[in-house]
């Protein structure tokens, strides 16, 4: 039985699970957390993964698994410093997975339809990704009026269909993602040929190889979207 702790840090919540990968290579959670703590991953993230080990009952995972943005910038940066100094500290292999496809992997999951995860970006823009049955499109820094511009003219069918969802439904429209925060079940069963191989072969997957994915090459203050 391997121990797969995952956590996501990279915007305004904190999701932490922890997972059995049991004989048969299937996924059992054991024991989660999930809360909205915008501008507190600092503090409140370490803490949490301290709780769920506890809960748990483990000393250490076998396994780290984190989302890398796009998001937040300093959350982007908690992050994946934070799963490199754990993966280093517990000599462990480390994955990272993009947020937006984890998020959309969970609603699609859910849903059964396409979906559409807006994460708001600051200077009018949102971090933008998609999944349907061909798999995810994203992510995507865009203005809400240039998306469909940005979309593969086979794939606007599913983006005009597709179920939204969004951080702020104010500046795009869609069911508020603080109603129903992710799981990261979705993406790593999505994924489970390669947990089976960072599990078999952990140097293959090093802490360093861990890399935030900022999209944006450049960001403004926080603080408004104008």
């Amino acid at each position: 039985m391997k121990k797969i702790l995952f956590f996501d840090a990279t915007n305004q919540w904190i999701l932490a699970e922890a997972y059995h990968f049991n004989s048969n290579e299937e996924l059992q959670l054991i024991a989660s957390y999930s809360g909205i703590h915008p501008r507190e991953s600092s503090q409140r993230l370490i803490q949490e993964l301290q709780n769920l080990l506890k809960e748990a009952n483990w000393k250490t995972p076998d396994l780290i698994a984190s989302a890398l943005g796009p998001g937040s910038f300093t959350g982007l940066r908690i992050a994946v410093a934070t799963a490199r100094n754990l993966a280093q500290l517990w000599r462990i292999p480390a994955l990272g997975f993009d947020s937006l496809n984890v998020y959309t992997s969970h609603y699609f999951q859910e849903v059964g339809d396409p979906v559409v995860v807006a994460i708001e970006a600051k200077q009018k823009k949102i971090y933008f990704g998609m999944e349907d049955r061909r798999g995810f499109f994203g992510s995507i820094d865009v203005k809400p009026d240039d998306i469909l511009e940005r979309i593969p003219e086979d794939r606007l069918q599913a983006y005009l269909t597709s179920q939204k969802y969004s951080d702020n439904p104010e500046f795009f429209s869609g069911n508020p993602i603080f109603e129903e925060l992710p799981s990261s079940s979705a993406i790593l069963n999505q994924n489970l040929s390669q947990v089976k191989e960072a599990l078999e072969f952990p140097d293959r997957f090093p802490y360093w190889k861990l890399v935030p994915n900022y999209v944006r090459g450049t960001y403004v203050d926080e603080k408004s979207t104008v």
